[in-house]
């Protein structure tokens, strides 16, 4: 009996051990212990902070940004700094061709050269009153090399630094490829120069003749104005090779004398000194006139003459209506237009279309006068700006 109780006790005891391992079964393992992590709200303050010094530091580079740009518009930063350069482009074609003599001599109708060229003129103000002006031409001479074709490369022709003092003074100096016309009075004149057209017979070889450098003063008024200036050039003789300079003085009065209507007169001599004197006089001079009935009607004389001979005077007279926007012409009387015939009478005529507002086109005749033998040429020349 005991042992039948005992045995009976034992499977209750292994059957509730059992139950309690199966139900201690479904159970959740227990959890360790966790470490304490940071605070959300100190994460979120953290984050606050850094955000708020990268917006400041934006918003102090934004702020210097805004200062440079405030001071480029509103203030000057340096002498180039107040107008952009601007730039003129000019393509030129010229040609001649001979109706009756083929054999004649070719017109000199302008100091224009038969062929194409290019010019470019850069333009900028300094200083609000000052002007610095460079340009840009082709050179004929680099246009062969031993019988072959290598182009017509860019030179700087002329580099010109104009200085108004006042309104009624200025100072000009060129270092590069002066000219007498860089000092006229007339700023048509010392702007519209570089462009070749019936007017350059207006104005004696002596006046557009380029030379190495120069320097002048301006002087004007309501109704008068005056300049001076003297130009230097440099030749090499063959014989011996040395360089000799060649001194232009040039002066230029014009007066006002009725609304428009305006006279000038220009006057240069040449030769081997500054100062004419005894042992080295002057090598030659020329004298021009001109009046100005308008804006656009012009009529020109002029004489130049050289020491070596005197009694072969070069001289012409020349009449000229040439609008901006409207068909123009021009008629013209010369003597001694070239070196190899002196004798020789030129007389010329020719008509400026504009061909819209950036093309010209100056058509024209030219009747050579040699003794008595007549050789008339038709002449051409087309301007095109970029």
């Amino acid at each position: 009996m005991d042992a039948a109780w005992a045995c009976a006790v034992d499977r209750a005891a292994g059957v509730a051990d059992s139950t309690k391992r199966f139900f201690l079964s479904f159970r959740r393992p227990p959890v360790p212990p966790q470490q304490p992590g940071p605070n959300p709200i100190d994460i979120l303050k953290r984050l606050q902070r850094q955000a708020f010094y990268d917006i400041m530091q934006l918003r102090e580079r934004q702020e210097k940004v805004e200062k440079v740009l405030t001071l480029f518009k509103s203030s000057k930063i340096g002498p180039f700094a107040e107008e952009s350069t601007r730039v003129k482009g000019l393509v030129n074609f010229a040609g001649s061709l001979a109706l009756k003599d083929k054999q004649a001599t070719a017109p000199d109708t302008s100091e224009a050269n038969p062929g194409i060229s290019s010019q470019f003129a850069f333009h900028t103000t300094v200083r609000k009153k000052d002007s610095l002006v460079a340009e840009l031409a082709t050179d004929s001479r680099f246009l062969f090399q031993e019988n072959d074709l290598v182009g017509s490369p860019l030179v700087l022709s002329k580099v010109m630094y104009l200085a108004n003092v006042n309104d009624n003074f200025s100072v000009a100096a060129v270092p590069v490829g002066a000219r007498c016309d860089d000092f006229s009075t007339d700023p048509s004149i010392r702007e519209g120069h570089w462009l070749p057209s019936f007017r350059s017979s207006l104005r004696p070889p002596l006046l557009r003749k380029r030379h190495k450098h120069a320097a002048g003063l301006i002087l004007k008024s309501q109704n008068f104005a005056a300049s001076l200036a003297e130009l230097v050039s440099t030749a090499v003789k063959s014989s011996s090779g040395e360089a000799s300079s060649t001194f232009t003085g040039f002066g230029q009065i014009s007066c006002r004398i009725h609304d428009e209507m305006k006279l000038t007169m220009s006057a240069a001599m040449h030769g081997p000194c500054v100062i004419p004197r005894k042992r080295k006089p002057t090598a030659g001079g020329c004298v021009d006139l001109e009046l100005k009935l308008d804006e656009d009607s012009r009529i020109g004389a002029w004489v130049e003459a050289k020491r070596s001979n005197p009694k072969q005077l070069k001289w012409a007279v020349a009449l000229s209506d040439m609008p901006d926007d409207d068909l123009g012409w021009g008629v013209s009387v010369r003597r001694g237009c070239s070196e190899g015939a002196p004798e020789r009478i030129q007389l010329e005529g020719f008509l400026n279309l504009h061909l819209g507002k950036k093309a010209t086109l100056q058509p024209g005749f030219v009747f050579s006068l040699d003794g008595r033998r007549c050789a008339p040429s038709f002449v051409l020349q087309s301007s095109w700006f970029l």
